[in-house]
């Protein structure tokens, strides 16, 4: 439902006001008018009756009706009055009988004893009456004097007076009257829409500021209007502005100081109310717990993290009094998140009364990964090292025992034990070489300089030709020409060869290994594609890891440590770039190291 407007209220009320004001004061004025020209006109009439009763009492002398009819023919021209004569103390079947007039002929005139100005007359005092006259055919007024003779009402003499001339100066006169009164309630309309617009203007003001505060603008301030009660709401605005204006500030500051703390923080942090609705999720936490925090804010958490673990974490903080500390696995899509959740307490500020908790988490799946590494590095480097070592004890006391004495078994013991020193040595420099490049990687005096690619695989494949040579195979260069790259040449140089070396190795007699250079996009590629036996599919994610074989008899037989591709994807990090792998069990695979140009 619509409401009314103050504006409407005010002018309709005060419109409603002046017209009620206006027409009473214009009735009265015309009820005035006119009772003071009847007054007026009856006095006239009374005094013009009062010296035609003079002349009549000696005329009330003479026989003839006929000279008594002139003279009040003469006396109403000479006045402008009708003047007539009625009978009062003559039998009862002649009272009321005109005797004389002065408009008309007594004869064909009717009786007039009904006539209420007569019957009043008959009182003894003069009687004023108004109606309308049968034999003028118009309204008159009419004032009756008792005629005394000897005490005694003998007749009444009536004079009369038509009220048309009267009634014309009336309406002139009324005429004036409403033309004043519409031109002064036109002057009050008008006074009262300008007061009544003034004061609804000055409510819609501070309409308008108050709504403008309600947006938060707390910097406007309203006007005070001169009236006394508006003056008094506008300025209780203006102060409560001000302190909202405060207020707000400070919380704003405050707020933005503890957003900035927990956006800052590596730690993700979920605080959740009394009944389990998440109140405020950082940055941190909603990456860890793949949400939306405006999204979250105001669901449940088992809305919010579809994960027993973490459910049950802040339920037991819930229903607690002490920290809580539990290990999470959290799995985002094919991801899988190592979360260590402390949760504790909320308490409120006024009476310390419990209002909720918060967890904090912390991802430690990247310190799970290292220390899984670690295991599995201590575990393979302790396997590998072991190999070579048993099998030097075990040949070195086969020669104490009595194999010395034999000089041809003796000499071939020898030779086992010198090669797996050399596959010791082998793994050892590989170590070195590896620790060697994460140390480069993390430095930065690590020293590139602008080289031709195709000099540095044409060096690596002179290093390997003789190996290849050994097998029959056939190594070949496809480099479009001058290849520019910021590369550190040795390293480089040495993640070529291992990959060829890898390529020989794995290769059949007779066949092929090309080492091809070429651009693409913003990258150089270095690519080595054998003819051998390829890797299967679910090995190719993990063939750059460290001491990872696909085959391990067969890569021990070999000569292999398990580095050499960990060795590649490193040269390969550190100058920026990447490696990646395609095999095809049964035709070969192609290995590729991606370097960034300029």
């Amino acid at each position: 439902m619509r409401r009314p407007r103050l504006f409407w209220r005010l002018y309709a009320t005060y419109l409603i006001i002046v017209i009620l004001c206006t027409a009473a004061v214009g009735f009265y004025a015309v009820r005035s008018v006119r009772d003071f020209y009847y007054d007026q006109t009856e006095r006239e009439l009374q005094a013009r009756g009062a010296l035609i009763r003079e002349q009549l009492v000696t005329a009330m002398d003479v026989d003839s009706p006929q000279q008594l009819e002139d003279l009040l023919r003469r006396l109403g021209e000479a006045s402008g009055t009708r003047i007539t004569l009625i009978a009062a103390d003559r039998p009862e079947a002649a009272r009321g009988k005109v005797l004389a007039d002065s408009d008309s002929d007594p004869a064909t005139m009717e009786n007039h004893a009904d006539r209420k100005e007569f019957l009043l007359a008959l009182l003894g005092r003069p009687a004023r009456t108004i109606h309308f006259s049968d034999t003028l055919g118009e309204d008159m007024m009419y004032v009756a004097i008792p005629v005394r003779e000897d005490g005694r009402i003998t007749t009444v003499l009536r004079t009369a007076m038509p009220l048309t001339r009267m009634n014309d100066a009336l309406g002139v006169l009324y005429g004036s009257i409403a033309v004043s009164a519409l031109v002064v309630a036109v002057i009050a309309a008008a006074i009262g829409f300008y007061v009544s617009r003034r004061i609804s203007g000055q409510m819609r003001a501070i309409k308008a500021g108050a709504e403008r505060l309600a947006a938060g603008d707390f910097s406007h301030k309203l006007f005070v209007p001169q009236v006394e009660e508006f003056a008094v709401v506008a300025e209780s605005i203006n102060r409560m502005a001000e302190e909202l204006d405060d207020k707000l500030r400070t919380l704003t500051h405050e707020r933005n100081e503890r957003e900035a703390v927990l956006s800052s923080m590596v730690e993700g942090v979920l605080a959740v109310d009394i009944d389990e609705r998440v109140i405020a999720v950082n940055a941190a936490a909603a990456r860890l717990l793949d949400t939306d925090p405006a999204a979250a804010e105001g669901k449940s958490i088992q809305e919010v993290v579809r994960n027993p673990d973490l459910q049950h974490v802040v339920a037991q903080t819930l229903g607690g009094h002490r920290p809580v500390e539990a290990d999470i696995v959290m799995r985002v899509g094919a991801e899988e998140r190592n979360l260590q959740a402390n949760g504790t307490l909320l308490h409120g500020d006024d009476d310390g009364s419990d209002v909720g908790a918060v967890v904090v988490l912390n991802d430690v799946t990247r310190l799970k990964r290292l220390e899984a590494v670690r295991r599995d590095f201590v575990a393979n480097v302790s396997h590998e090292l072991k190999t070579p070592v048993t099998s030097i004890k075990g040949f070195a006391e086969t020669l104490e025992d009595g194999a010395l004495d034999d000089p041809e078994a003796a000499r071939r013991f020898v030779r086992i034990i010198a090669g797996q020193a050399d596959r010791l040595n082998s793994i050892i420099e590989d170590l070195l070489a590896l620790s060697t490049l994460e140390q480069s990687g993390d430095s930065p005096l690590l020293q590139l300089e602008e080289a031709d690619l195709c000099d540095v695989v044409a060096v690596a494949l002179e290093v390997c030709g003789p190996k290849a040579e050994a097998k029959s195979i056939e190594l070949r260069e496809d480099c479009p020409g001058c290849l520019l790259a910021r590369v550190s040449p040795p390293l480089l140089e040495q993640a070529v060869v291992n990959l060829i070396d890898n390529a020989t190795k794995y290769s059949a007699e007779g066949s092929a290994v090309v080492v091809t250079i070429e651009e693409r996009g913003d990258e150089v590629v270095v690519s080595v594609a054998d003819e051998g036996q390829g890797v299967a599919r679910e090995h190719l994610p993990r063939l750059f890891e460290r001491f990872y074989r696909v085959d391990k008899a067969r890569s021990r037989d070999l000569g292999g440590t398990g580095l050499g591709l960990a060795i590649v994807k490193h040269v390969a990090q550190i100058h920026g770039g990447r490696v990646s792998v395609d095999s095809v069990v049964g035709r070969g695979s192609t290995f590729r190291i991606h370097l960034p140009r300029g």
